[in-house]
């Protein structure tokens, strides 16, 4: 077991590189997606991308990283994605089988692991402690900004 320290969210610079707009497949609703670079001691870590409903807290969250080696002699298969959803009105974290998710079609996506791949290793550790950071960037709060209705 390693002696290093758990990650924190404090060790990890993100760099937001772009959003997008969509529509839900399922309900119509638009969709919005930001997505950037993720940082440690100026060294890439991994890509996130972050995709919600707007004002629908019957639908996740969904956070992907894309982690790994990139280094200049990187290759994809030194990649892997780990997926989290994030449920509004439980205000929870959930780790989730990668297979299914649509960026497991990005380039650079790597081996989509399952939860059990994460939960309960040290990944995990770094895993919230780079949604913590994403948060914290792409505030919780702008991909909900009124939870009016969980005071009713």
């Amino acid at each position: 077991m390693s002696s290093d320290p758990p990650a924190v969210w404090r060790d990890f610079a993100i760099e937001q590189q772009g959003t997008e707009d969509g529509h839900c497949d399922c309900c119509g609703t638009t969709t919005k997606r930001v997505y950037g670079f993720v940082r440690r001691n100026s060294t890439p870590v991994g890509i996130y991308v972050v995709t919600w409903t707007e004002g629908k807290f019957d639908h996740p969250a969904k956070f992907d990283l894309i982690l790994g080696d990139w280094g200049k002699s990187a290759a994809n298969e030194d990649h892997y994605l780990v997926a989290l959803d994030y449920w509004p009105v439980d205000g929870g974290y959930a780790v989730v089988d990668a297979v299914n998710r649509v960026t497991t079609r990005l380039p650079h996506a790597g081996t989509p692991l399952k939860r059990s791949d994460v939960i309960g290793t040290p990944l995990a550790s770094q895993v919230f402690a780079i949604v913590d950071a994403v948060s914290m960037c792409c505030s919780v709060n702008e991909l909900y900004p009124s939870r009016d209705h969980l005071a009713q």
